[in-house]
């Protein structure tokens, strides 16, 4: 096992490579975005190709796997193709939410007026807005071609979650292995609500949706060896060297051999790669486990759907306020003390079945969602970022989802 130790040594070292300096804390965003012609039906990956090439400029630098052509990237932002032409805007950590905003913003819009000569329009949502997942292309990249076959035999919802499916995703930094652990658990105790909160699936298997957090009801049935809550949160030993140790063992599915995506099926990572692991190694097979709250170049939390940019800016915003308080995540420990990683997973099958009305961690989810916009309010260190915050708090004080406002009005 002296390898699988090696191996664990160089997740580590990575991990401690991206500690940033102690009371900073910068935010990174993604944002996912369905692509459908104007009466809503699909469009293939021809036609998503082209509209990436008129957004492209001369300085910019091209995404290629496999030969195929799936964005471009350059030092603020990143734009490229998911698994079934999901269109993310991936912003590079900025100090604020207003620069992540005014950067997703400007991209946004660039998008917005080329899809519209080519007639297409960009969809946020949590759930594709007009077809089921089977009918729906899918890239052809090794990588989603073999998640795609993988899938069928580790869960019911992995071909729809690859095609059908469109997230908010927010990263955070941390200042060491202790400050890790605390902000993980923090996000991973508050996954449940942030679930809830941004609720934004009004469609699902391409009918009117009434259900909460069907995208997170999804997920749930993919792989419970790379989603859902990481199962040792709340362990004594977890850390750095734990969650390396756990995905390290768990099936890789998908790695890289230099250019090279091949597929190694339930083989690990530790059997895939018997020797020293490089950077590009490590990155591959991070990316391969999507828990609610992931670990790669900071914390991912992933559990929120694609919303509409006011949405995307308040829950920036609530996420950038938590993690900057010691004191807010001081009080969600204190009031959350002894869940553990099945608590959670029931607490979010919970407000899937009962939105609102259903209990987390032995209360209200309203309170909860309540309480936690207070907190966020209560620890905002300006005017403008309380003032950010308020589309989410006007929805916890209604008691009511994205998906609800947004649509049903």
């Amino acid at each position: 096992m002296a390898n699988l130790q090696r191996q664990i040594d160089t997740l580590v070292a990575y991990f401690q490579s991206h500690c940033t300096r102690p009371g900073t804390i910068r935010l990174g965003l993604e944002v996912q975005h369905f692509i459908t012609k104007l009466d809503n039906s699909p469009v293939d990956y021809e036609q998503l190709q082209h509209v990436l090439h008129t957004m492209q400029r001369v300085e910019d630098d091209p995404l290629l796997a496999d030969g195929l052509y799936l964005g471009y990237r350059n030092s603020l932002y990143t734009v490229c193709l998911g698994p079934g032409g999901q269109l993310a805007i991936r912003m590079a950590p900025r100090n604020s939410v207003r620069e992540l905003m005014l950067i997703y913003e400007s991209c946004y819009a660039r998008l917005c007026t080329s899809l519209a000569s080519a007639g297409m329009r960009a969809h946020t949502l949590g759930v594709h807005p007009s077809r089921r997942a089977e009918l729906l292309p899918i890239i052809p990249q090794s990588r989603w071609l073999t998640l795609d076959r993988y899938f069928k035999n580790t869960g019911g919802h992995g071909g729809l979650m690859l095609r059908a499916t469109a997230a908010t995703h927010v990263s955070i930094d941390y200042s060491s292995e202790s400050d890790f652990i605390r902000k993980y658990r923090v996000a991973s105790l508050i996954v449940p609500l942030l679930a809830l909160l941004t609720d934004n699936s009004p469609f699902y298997h391409g009918s009117t949706n009434h259900g909460y957090s069907v995208r997170t009801h999804v997920w749930n049935d993919v792989d419970p060896d790379r989603c859902g809550i990481y199962p040792d949160v709340m362990d004594s030993g977890f850390g750095f060297s734990g969650y390396a140790n756990k995905i390290l063992q768990k099936p890789l599915v998908v790695a890289r051999h230099g250019s090279r995506i091949v597929g190694v099926g339930r083989k690990s990572a530790f059997e895939v790669y018997p020797s020293v692991m490089g950077k590009g190694d490590v990155e591959q097979v991070l990316s391969m486990f999507c828990f609610d709250v992931s670990l790669q170049d900071g914390i991912v939390l992933r559990v929120a759907d694609s919303m509409p940019p006011r949405f995307v800016a308040a829950y920036a915003q609530l996420i950038k306020t938590i993690f900057s308080s010691p004191a807010a995540q001081d009080g969600i420990l204190r009031r959350y003390a002894g869940a553990d990683a099945a608590q959670i997973e029931a607490a979010k099958l919970g407000v899937c079945c009962n939105g609102y009305q259903a209990q987390v961690y032995g209360r209200a989810a309203a309170g909860e969602i309540s309480w936690l916009m207070a907190q966020a309010k209560s620890h905002a260190a300006a005017p403008e970022e309380r003032r950010l915050l308020e589309p989410l708090a006007s929805l916890a004080a209604r008691r009511k989802t994205i998906r609800e406002i947004e649509h049903y009005n």
